[in-house]
């Protein structure tokens, strides 16, 4: 029920993102998917998915993908710009990347973005 809610908000952005002049077309992509409320994670549900990340780590690299900025994803999560940057570092680490640009490509490569 919650991923149909989900993806039922996607595509309304994605409707709504058509009518808006191609310049600001990707910026009101990111910050209205920024928005849309993630799944929560219950504490201490960790266990490692693809590339060794956690659910959490996922969300971030999703966003990531999305193009949003640090202070962009600890709206949409209500966290702190300092632990987004944590989790960025993090998933840096454990992918063996050197940018946010490589997130994207491998969330995009996983289906997240």
């Amino acid at each position: 029920m919650a991923a149909e809610a989900h993806a039922a908000a996607v595509a309304t952005v994605e409707t709504l993102a058509q009518s808006i002049p191609s310049e600001h077309r990707q910026s009101f992509r990111a910050t209205a998917r920024a928005l849309i409320p993630c799944g929560r994670v219950r504490m201490g549900a960790t266990a490692p998915g693809p590339g060794g990340l956690t659910a959490r780590e996922r969300e971030v690299a999703t966003l990531v993908a999305r193009g949003c900025s640090n202070r962009e994803i600890a709206a949409a999560l209500y966290v702190g710009e300092r632990t987004v940057e944590t989790h960025v570092s993090n998933i840096m680490a454990k992918l063996s990347c050197d940018g946010r640009a490589r997130i994207a490509a491998w969330a995009v490569q996983q289906g997240l973005g």
